[in-house]
């Protein structure tokens, strides 16, 4: 168990031992998203956070995360990478393992909860304010996050939060921070992660002519390649698709 500083109190630490249990008993309006990972929504203490909930079932897992950090641990360290870089997501809180023996039976990862406007895969509909702002902002980020480098392994659209500004303009909140890899990103892994955002055509070029311009590449060259890996991301993620649910029996 890690708690962040400013909330490291017996009262919070006596909270997080008993969320285990605690989290069977949650509301079923409290409950943000289902399936193999649970999202609940809940208050403590007067603080608004999400609790996200990791099952470490099936056999091959149960190997895995003896030798591996858990994705709640994992959701919280890189999280704070994110923040360090100046890039936005969900203040951690904290994260706890629940043991059973020498195996993990499950994992929680607490963040403070932030209310958004829209995920990005909203940019799909032509209706929504300022489109193009906001596929700049996302080139933006993206480099940012390469430069710094970090590179996120599951940057799909429901990843990608759009949250308004005091002032005025846009930020985007980026969660499910537990799969990310640390060093220089290769620039096919770089345009991976521009292809799994699946902007719609129209707004492909203010995402990656912001993008080339923060790397200083060639925007021409990097459109040429992104035409490529886009094709062959889309045909990977069919086939995913259709393996998924061979995949999660077996535990993988």
């Amino acid at each position: 168990m890690q708690i962040a500083d400013s909330y490291d109190q017996p009262v919070w630490q006596s909270w997080l031992q008993d969320l285990p249990e605690a989290v069977a008993q949650f509301p079923e309006k409290s409950l943000l998203q289902g399936g193999r990972n649970q999202l609940f929504r809940c208050r403590f203490e007067g603080v608004d956070l999400v609790v996200k909930r990791f099952p470490n079932d099936g056999v091959w897992k149960k190997i895995v995360y003896r030798i591996w950090d858990s994705k709640a641990k994992r959701s919280y360290l890189h999280t704070q990478r994110l923040n360090q870089a100046g890039l936005s997501s969900p203040t951690p809180v904290a994260w706890l393992e629940a043991w059973e023996g020498q195996w993990l039976n499950e994992s929680f990862y607490v963040c403070l909860f932030v209310p958004f406007e829209h995920e990005a895969r909203k940019l799909h509909q032509l209706h929504l304010p300022q489109r193009e702002e906001k596929a700049r902002l996302l080139g933006h980020s993206l480099a940012k996050m390469h430069c710094a480098e970090i590179l996120h392994l599951d940057l799909t659209p429901g990843n990608l939060l759009y949250t308004p500004r005091q002032s005025s303009g846009w930020d985007i909140q980026i969660v499910d921070n537990n799969r990310m890899r640390f060093g220089p990103v290769p620039r096919r892994a770089a345009i991976t992660s521009l292809a799994q955002a699946d902007l719609p055509d129209d707004l492909l070029s203010p995402m990656l002519s912001t993008y080339a311009e923060s790397v200083r590449i060639p925007v021409g060259e990097l459109e040429k390649a992104y035409r490529r890996r886009s094709q062959s991301y889309a045909l990977k993620w069919r086939i995913k698709n259709a393996t998924r649910p061979l995949r999660r029996k077996i535990g993988l």
